[in-house]
């Protein structure tokens, strides 16, 4: 299928079974014949588990209305976050494209579409995580606006932000 059309609806309750599948891609990096990591439990109670509807997120469809990949917010706390959480008020975001509709366009469009959304909903910046084994990713999160905040070198993940109000705090 080579069609670049698809629709991006806000998240609900009803996309949390998906949201969870989405969660698994991100963990084996789309390779599903791959083990999941020690901690995915615990991740799955983060991301998933706790996530909200009103936390924000989009789900997209192609044309014969096929899920297709989605993006999902984490408003974290100093005590209770992501990987990629840097401040209270700052969202860390979560995406996924299914294999079969990459390269298309719509990790683009998910992620701005997200980007907006925190902007409307009074974020201070949106955050992210990208392991240094996903560099495809981390150019892609780098062309819509994501700074490098720092590296765990223990983890191998990179976290990135978007500041949406001075002062840049979110990159110092």
């Amino acid at each position: 299928m080579t069609s670049r059309n698809f629709t991006i609806v806000e998240t609900t309750e009803s996309d949390r079974t998906y949201i969870a599948r989405l969660n698994y891609i991100t963990d084996v990096r789309g390779d599903e014949t791959a083990e999941v990591c020690e901690g995915f439990l615990d991740d799955v109670r983060y991301y998933v588990d706790e996530w909200q509807p009103e936390n924000g997120g989009f789900v997209a469809y192609d044309t014969t209305r096929i899920p297709a990949g989605g993006v999902w917010i984490r408003w974290g706390t100093a005590t209770n976050h992501g990987y990629g959480h840097v401040l209270e008020g700052v969202p860390e975001l979560c995406i996924a494209v299914e294999e079969r509709f990459r390269n298309r366009g719509l990790g683009t469009k998910l992620l701005l579409n997200t980007i907006e959304l925190a902007k409307e909903l009074g974020a201070r910046g949106i955050s992210l995580c990208v392991g240094q084994d996903n560099p495809r990713a981390h150019k892609l999160y780098n062309r819509v606006g994501f700074k490098e905040v720092c590296f765990d070198n223990e983890t191998g993940y990179y976290t990135l932000a978007i500041n949406f109000t001075p002062p840049s705090d979110l990159l110092a």
